[in-house]
């Protein structure tokens, strides 16, 4: 279990979720990144690479996860996954069933609207402990809007192009 999750410098993680975002932008994918944190150390690192590796599979939280998936089976309940944007329903049960119970994002998905569903389904509210937006927010809808503007229009106002 998580003691000082109040206590970690979500700043700080979040923006090398951003780097990671910036990383995917710049080569063409959706500017979304993630990191995986335990013991304030970021264990693995992952940006969308839905273009470049021509899947729909890899978001950013899919290849973090992917990255230390090992590592997770061990440790999952005590680390947190910070990403740049709300994940989606795929990334969100997959977090879940990876046992990581702590949960930090940058930007709201109004599309996926997915605060509903945790709440709608006992399951998945009951397995996460942690459920923190708006980290550096700013940055991560600059990012989107620079390299992936649909991606940017589908997120920030909710519907499809």
């Amino acid at each position: 279990m998580l003691a000082n999750f109040h206590e970690l410098d979500h700043v700080h993680f979040m923006s090398d979720a951003l780097n990671e975002a910036e990383k995917a932008g710049k080569r063409g994918d959706r500017a979304i990144g993630a990191v995986i944190v335990h013991q304030n150390e970021i264990i693995a690192r992952g940006s969308n690479q839905i273009e470049s590796a021509d899947s729909n599979l890899i978001h950013a939280e899919i290849d973090a996860m992917n990255k230390c998936a090992s590592y997770l089976r061990k440790h999952a309940r005590e680390c947190v996954i910070y990403t740049t944007v709300e994940p989606c329903i795929m990334c969100l049960s997959t977090i879940v069933m990876a046992n990581i119970r702590n949960i930090v994002y940058a930007t709201e998905d109004r599309y996926m609207n997915m605060k509903p569903f945790i709440q709608s389904n006992p399951y998945i509210e009951k397995r996460i402990h942690n459920y923190l937006g708006g980290i550096l927010a700013e940055r991560s809808i600059e990012l989107l809007k620079m390299y992936s503007p649909e991606t940017a229009e589908v997120v920030l106002h909710g519907h499809k192009l």
